[in-house]
């Protein structure tokens, strides 16, 4: 949920400065308000942190056992729970490609390439934001009902399903469709992907290192399913010469690696994350 609420915020305010500055004022001081602003969720979020307890389930493993000293040696020596870590690495491109084609990258490339009005491009994402903060609790039960691991595969298959008709329809430049593919492809196959994702990776390894896996999952997998994606695409799209498809072709490779990850996952060796 803070993902989104945190997205739509972010773009909400970089809207509404680009409405009452001119772009001189803007990309001279504007811009440096929003990130100022940004500083007060982050005392938000350590606050809530802070005030967050331990599951049931440690602090009776923590009682009976004593918390582990190397939870990251003891994850991978557990074969079943390093096999389970190595797929949650691979599932995890297909998220975190996806949020940052989306959220990120189409940003820049709307404006720049498709030369989109700034402000129009601002206020569709933020609306996919929101669609995506009240989705986030719906897909969250039909994961509970279909397993998380279903349905994060669901989300992976259906995010490599759209990667092409989207940026089809980037390439008529228009706006309204352009606003309402970022919906769709953002605020509800997004939702389904990320939804189930906690949940799914606290289930890899169990509880004695738990914590450790889920970090090392989401945090370590940010370097090329996140932190790589824009660049990459960038890269591809000036290879073919601004045609966009070769990009196209990495991202549905990333849906298809995260869906075959996430079906690899043997449900006789996910470890049971509710009723902790």
């Amino acid at each position: 949920m803070g993902l989104a609420l945190g997205l739509g915020l972010g773009t909400g305010l970089f809207a509404l400065l680009g409405n009452v500055l001119d772009d001189e004022q803007f990309l001279g001081y504007g811009w440096r308000i929003a990130f100022g602003v940004s500083i007060l969720l982050v005392f938000i979020g350590l606050m809530i942190r802070l005030r967050v307890a331990e599951t049931p389930a440690f602090e009776r493993m923590r009682e009976t056992e004593g918390a582990a000293k190397a939870p990251l040696v003891e994850l991978f020596r557990d074969p079943t729970a390093r096999r389970n870590t190595l797929l949650g690495l691979l599932s995890r491109w297909a998220e975190g490609a996806a949020f940052n084609t989306w959220a990120v990258f189409f940003l820049p490339y709307a404006t720049s390439t498709l030369h989109l009005p700034r402000n129009g491009v601002l206020i569709s994402v933020m609306v996919a934001s929101g669609a995506l903060a009240v989705l986030l609790p719906v897909f969250w039960r039909v994961s509970d009902r279909i397993t998380p691991r279903r349905a994060y595969a669901l989300g992976a298959g259906l995010f490599g399903l759209s990667v092409y008709p989207a940026f089809l329809a980037f390439q008529t430049r228009d706006l309204l469709l352009s606003g309402l593919v970022i919906v769709l492809v953002l605020g509800v196959v997004h939702a389904l992907l990320y939804a189930p994702q906690g949940t799914l990776y606290a289930q890899l390894a169990p509880v004695r290192s738990r914590y450790t896996g889920m970090s090392f999952v989401y945090q370590f997998s940010g370097i090329y399913a996140s932190g790589l994606t824009t660049l990459v695409i960038t890269a591809l799209i000036a290879a073919g010469g601004g045609s966009p498809w070769l990009a196209c072709g990495y991202l549905v490779l990333t849906g298809l690696v995260g869906l075959a990850a996430t079906v690899a996952l043997r449900p006789g060796d996910l470890h049971p994350a509710r009723a902790d």
